[in-house]
């Protein structure tokens, strides 16, 4: 996969600190270390929800619109220009944080946000991956004004424009410019990677996306009723906006109905959480409403409302691996443990392993040392030693949960900065957080075990 090294100066309450990101990453720390901010910020990376015109494409257009088909090398186009590249995707990330967050724009002032890329790699998968892409005016093919074609293992990409449709060249830069980062960022194929983010809020916005929604559209509906000035509610409702990632998760749940006829690669890990967790199955009916039926219950169903807080949580991520779900994608999960028992954790744990060896990248940020010890037995049990098949089948483990470490990352947000944890293939990941936190809780135990035991003997006597 593509080495992607994000450095971060002055966001949240992170003074500095970088991650790389690998298969599996790990986001470990305490409450308001930062965690979230992080997330985000991947969120807007990995889904390329920032805006970047590349100086090198503006010559391109130029010379695109006096000769209307331009063949370039496409190592030389992206290796020369690297540097270029670099600064106006990190530009353009910068600037769009305000809006990632849902926030005025004086609260990113200082803050700083930076990549490193491997290059090689880069150039190697851009050459061997075919780059196809035609776009059009309307959904007619005979409509199409830019046309991209490079071959499978070829170096040479043709650009062609219809000079005949009067396309702006600011319109044709950003749209060569937003194709190459989207080929940058592709790492299995020339289309675009999903990256889905659960939010840590998505046990509320489950129950009520609906009542979230409708609020808005009857701000406007009264705005226009009551001749009040539609223009200052809706300058109301953009200053009251949500975070990105959470907006976008009202949309996906807006969409259910839709996203329902599609059908994932993915289905047997939606089962096992359906079979070993939930303990039952969710449905869409026409109106969009999300219904959970209990096995054994004789297909009774109840809605999401009168159900429990584990599978009101655990919704998004059953539906996203039924419908969504595809090879290259990023996951990403906020506190996947929430209302989760320790042995729940533990399955989840293994589902996500699974994903991992299946081709989905997963993010995720987590407090809880059951996900993560049960993460470090998946790393241990890669490796080969005598009694290995022995404890695997007597503790119900299967083939494909085992992590390697070489592809799990782990950090640790602590005092204002980001730390990587060591991966280790005997013990997994070295949490020292959550082992002080057990120590501590053992020590207070015992010190208050045996003090009140004294003093009971004492009495005795």
């Amino acid at each position: 996969m593509l080495k992607t090294n994000v450095f971060f100066d002055n966001l949240g309450v992170i003074k500095q600190g970088h991650l790389e990101l690998n298969d599996f990453t790990l986001l470990c720390g305490a409450n308001n270390t930062g965690k979230t901010y992080v997330m985000y910020s991947l969120y807007a990376l990995l889904d390329q929800r920032f805006e970047a015109n590349f100086n090198f494409v503006e010559n391109l257009v130029k010379q695109l619109s006096q000769e209307t088909v331009c063949k370039y090398n496409i190592q030389n186009l992206i290796g020369d220009n690297y540097g270029n590249i670099l600064e106006e995707i990190t530009e353009g990330i910068n600037k769009h944080l305000p809006n990632l967050f849902g926030v005025k724009s004086d609260e990113f002032r200082q803050t700083q946000i930076k990549l490193e890329l491997d290059i090689n790699f880069i150039l190697a998968n851009i050459t061997n991956h075919p780059w196809q892409s035609r776009v059009s005016l309307s959904n007619k093919e005979s409509d199409w004004f830019l046309d991209i074609q490079k071959p499978e293992n070829d170096t040479n990409v043709t650009f062609t424009i219809r000079d005949d449709k009067g396309i702006p060249r600011k319109l044709l830069t950003e749209l060569i410019s937003s194709n190459i980062i989207g080929l940058i960022f592709s790492t299995f194929n020339q289309k675009k990677q999903n990256c889905f983010l659960i939010p840590a809020e998505r046990g509320g916005l489950n129950l009520f996306f609906k009542e979230l929604s409708s609020i808005r559209n009857r701000l406007l509906h009264h705005a226009q009723k009551d001749n009040i000035n539609p223009m200052e509610v809706l300058k109301d409702i953009v200053n009251s906006r949500y975070a990105e990632p959470i907006s976008d998760y009202i949309e996906f749940l807006n969409d259910l109905n839709n996203t329902k006829k599609r059908k994932s690669d993915y289905q047997i890990q939606a089962q096992y959480i359906q079979k070993h967790i939930i303990n039952g199955k969710y449905e869409i009916d026409r109106y969009g409403d999300i219904f959970f039926l209990p096995y054994k219950s004789n297909n009774k169903k109840m809605p999401l409302h009168f159900t429990s807080s584990t599978v009101k949580t655990l919704f998004s991520l059953v539906f996203y691996l039924e419908h969504l779900a595809q090879s290259g994608d990023y996951l990403m999960i906020d506190e996947p443990e929430l209302s989760l028992h320790p042995d729940n954790q533990r399955n989840l744990a293994r589902v996500l392993a699974k994903l991992v060896n299946n081709g989905v990248r997963v993010v995720l940020s987590t407090h809880s040392p059951y996900f993560v010890r049960e993460l470090n037995n998946l790393i241990m049990l890669s490796k080969s030693f005598v009694k290995a098949s022995e404890l695997r089948e007597r503790y119900g483990y299967e083939p494909g949960e085992y992590l390697k470490p070489e592809i799990v990352s782990a950090y640790l947000f602590d005092k204002k900065t980001i730390k990587e944890m060591e991966i280790d293939p005997n013990e997994g990941i070295i949490a020292q957080t959550f082992d002080d936190v057990i120590n501590n809780l053992n020590q207070s135990s015992n010190d208050i075990y045996y003090a009140s035991q004294e003093e009971e003997d004492w009495d005795n006597e």
